[in-house]
Parts: structure tokens; sequence; C-alpha cells
């Protein structure tokens, strides 16, 4: 028999509202995108497909066993990398563990958001580019000011590092592409940290000017266009996402709406001709749990599923992390303009969106004198294991066996009949929800009666 304990039985996905909004309004969608002309590529069909099946247990699990008889099961993952919550939670947990672990130094470390005007994000989401080129310009920018600030202070050839996260995404779940950079709050000369005091509005107003000529120009060299039938599609489901297109302002009976619009005062901050930059948040060298929390701020999923609703009408009701300018707390939008948003989320194979620079660069000379030697002599893992990420995270030992031993790893099971019976002698959920099939437009300017 199976050991099945309440607080460490895997959750259903399907119970979800994003999972019912996937697998009910999916194949409806892509029906009618192919049918405009506008055929989503492979790349995204396959992360939708792939989210309905991961972390349902019917579609396949990895089977543990203790010495002493039980068992656990654990549902596979779609290792998305676009809008899936689970897959995007695990890699949030493991990157932000490595970072504070093994990259990031004992020093001030800031963050620098750098965010780009509407008509700029789409370009950029499609051409990864030149977000690269982008993100060149502006960390150039930003390296620069701090060897200048560095030579006020005697320090002539001073380096400093920094990691930039790529986010796709904002509050709304439409397309934002923006910089989350953390840098090292200073320069080093040689093996010696130096830091670098906060910059003044006046200087942040500059370095924004700067990145935002920089960019334009860069820009205005390297236009390009969408040549495929299928390029066009999604550069125009990505004009239409960055464009908020399709969404309303709406407010849910019994919406409770305990965020409050946040204010601007006090902020290093400064705006541009729609480019905004902002340096505020910043983490003293010793508090390396503060640390990891920004780190996995910066790498979040951007959904979670607490914060939709599925409304009578069919629509979906999404609720921001933090009221608009107007107050308003909730969106709503039809299924198809949801789920446009969500493939709008999900980056093409092959791109990087996790970016080291200067002294954290994979080949810098000065990083293994700058990254944070290991405690111990035994050698890490490159990747963390899900048991381990899962104790890191919420401090619950999945394998621990109540007779006091730990569970190993036996296979992974597929057949649907035997993984069925293993599933229900552990009391967990053995049914597979049906994806809706695709659903015809409704024909309402037509008249049948004459």
């Amino acid at each position: 028999m199976l050991a099945a304990r309440a607080d460490l039985s895997p959750k259903d996905p399907q119970v979800t509202v994003l999972h019912r909004i996937v697998r009910e309004h999916m194949e409806t969608f892509l029906a009618r995108r192919s049918a405009q002309g506008e055929a989503m590529p492979r790349f995204v069909v396959d992360e939708l497909r792939g989210y309905v099946r991961c972390g349902v247990l019917a579609h396949g699990a990895a089977r543990f066993r203790c010495e002493c008889g039980k068992e656990r099961l654990a549902a596979l993952s779609c290792k998305g990398r676009g809008f899936c919550p689970r897959c995007g939670g695990r890699r949030m947990t493991e990157i932000a563990r490595h970072w504070v672990r093994s990259v990031l130094p004992h020093v001030r470390i800031r963050q620098w958001v750098l965010s780009l005007p509407f008509e700029m994000r789409a370009p950029l989401a499609y051409h990864h580019e030149l977000t690269l080129a982008v993100h060149a310009v502006a960390a150039r920018a930003i390296e620069g000011w701090y060897r200048a600030k560095g030579k006020t202070h005697g320090i002539e050839h001073g380096m400093t590092g920094s990691i930039t996260v790529v986010q796709r995404f904002g509050s709304d779940a439409a397309l934002n592409i923006h910089f989350h950079s953390l840098f090292l709050d200073g320069v080093l000369s040689g093996r010696r940290f130096s830091p670098i005091e906060a910059p003044t509005a006046s200087e942040m107003e500059k370095l924004c000017r700067t990145i935002a000529h920089r960019t334009t120009r860069m820009l205005e060299r390297r236009a390009m266009d969408h040549d495929e039938p299928q390029e066009r599609a999604l550069a125009r489901a990505l004009s239409r996402s960055a464009r908020r297109q399709g969404a309303t302002p709406h407010r849910p009976e019994n919406a409770d709406g305990d965020d409050d619009a946040s204010a601007g005062g006090g902020k290093l901050k400064a705006r541009v001709d729609g480019f905004d930059l902002e340096a505020t948040t910043v983490v003293p060298q010793d508090d390396r749990e503060r640390l990891e929390q920004l780190a996995r701020y910066l790498l979040r999923p951007p959904l979670a599923d607490h914060r939709l609703r599925l409304l009578h009408d069919g629509r979906v009701a999404l609720r921001l992390k933090k009221p608009w300018r107007d107050g308003t707390d909730w969106i709503t939008m039809d299924p198809d303009t949801f789920l446009e948003r969500l493939c709008s989320l999900v980056p093409r194979p092959r791109a990087n969106t996790i970016l080291y620079r200067g002294v954290l660069a994979p080949h810098a000379k000065l990083r293994e004198h700058v990254v944070p030697r290991p405690d111990d002599e035994v050698p890490r893992p490159k990747n963390a294991t899900w048991c381990a990420l899962m104790t890191h995270g919420l401090g619950v030992d999945v394998l621990a066996c109540p007779c006091g031993k730990r569970m190993k790893f036996i296979c992974v099971v597929f057949d649907r009949k035997g993984l069925g019976r293993l599933l229900r002698a552990a009391g967990l959920p053995d049914r597979i929800e049906p994806i809706r099939a695709a659903r015809a437009p409704p024909q309402a300017d037509l008249d049948f009666g004459a």
C-alpha cells in the first residue's frame, strides 16, 4: 500500500482556474487563429499542450519506495518556460538558491529595473537578438556610471558585475519586455570591492536619457521585418498583447481590494520618452535571506492561480498585483484574448532569459575570486533534485518515510491501468479531465428563416 499523507499529497492542477481555461478553450483558440491565417508557431502550441499534462499524476508519475514498503508518487512536469506556475516555481527556487550560494558575492547588491515604451515591446519579444542588444546598451551605460563614480574615489579601472532577468510579463499578463538586473553596488579593483553611493535624481535622469537615446538609435539601425506567415501572425499577436488590447476594467462581486496603489515617493526613478529606470531596492552585504527573496522576485512565474476567476458569462477575470492609477484592481477579457496573452509570454526556444555580465560572466578572469566559496568540500550537483528544492523552499522533506528511513527512486510509470491502480490505492485522483474539442464560431449573422 502507498503511504498517503495529507500534508504531502500532490495537488491536482486540473482543479485550478488556469488549467480549466486552457483545457476548455485551447483547441478553439488554435483553430480560430489557424482559420484567420494567424496560426501559432509550433513551440507555442507545444507549450499550451504540454501545460495541460503538467503535474497530472494520471499522465505519468515517478515512483519512490522505502525499505518498509511505503511508497510515494510524484507527477511529471512539462518544463515549460512561459506561464506554467509549477515549472516556473521550481525554476525560481532552484536558480535563486544557486545565485545566493554560488554566484552573488557577499557585497551590497542593487536592483536596476528598465522598462521600455509600448512600441518597442513586440519587436523585442519576437527578435531575441534585439532584446540582447537593448540589454547590452543599458548594461554598458550603468557599468559606465559605476566606473565613473569609482574614478571619483580614486579607482581608475574599476569593474562591476550583474545578473539580468528578461521578464516578458506585466501584472495584467500582457506582454511587457523589461529588464531586472542585480548589480554589485560598487566597483572592484583587483580583488577589493569598494561600495558606491546611491545615484542622485539628476544622475538617474541623465542615465535614463542616455539609455533612451542610444537604444532608439540602435533600433533604428537594426529594424527587422517579419517574412514568414507564422512570423507575421505571432508579431500581430505580440503587438495586441503589448498594447493591452481586449481587456476591460472590472470588479467582481465580493472581491477584496486590499492592495493599495503604490506611491512614487522616495523612489530612485527616472522616466524619459517612455523609458523607465529605477534603482530603489538595495540589499546589504550580509542579508542573504533578503537577497534570495529578491532573486525569487526576479525569477517568479507570471501568473498565480489565486489571481484568476471564471465569471458566469465565460469571461476571465484577472486580479492585478497592484491597482492602476485609476484604482482598477481587476480586468476582464474573453478566453481567446487571455490565451493570446499566455502565448505572448512563451520565449523562443534556446533564447536566454538570464544574462551574466562583468565579473559575474562565465569566462570572466576575476569570477573565481569574486563568487562565494563553498563552505564544505563536497561538490555540489549542477541541478538540484526535486526533493532538495521542496526542502529548501517549503521546509518539507517529501522523501522522508514515517519509519525513519528514506524513500528511493524506483521507476517512472506511464502505463495507464497500472498507474490508475496505484493512484486509487493511494487515494489520489486518477481521472484525466478531457480537453474540449474546437467549437465552430457563432453564426448569429446568418438568417435561416428566409
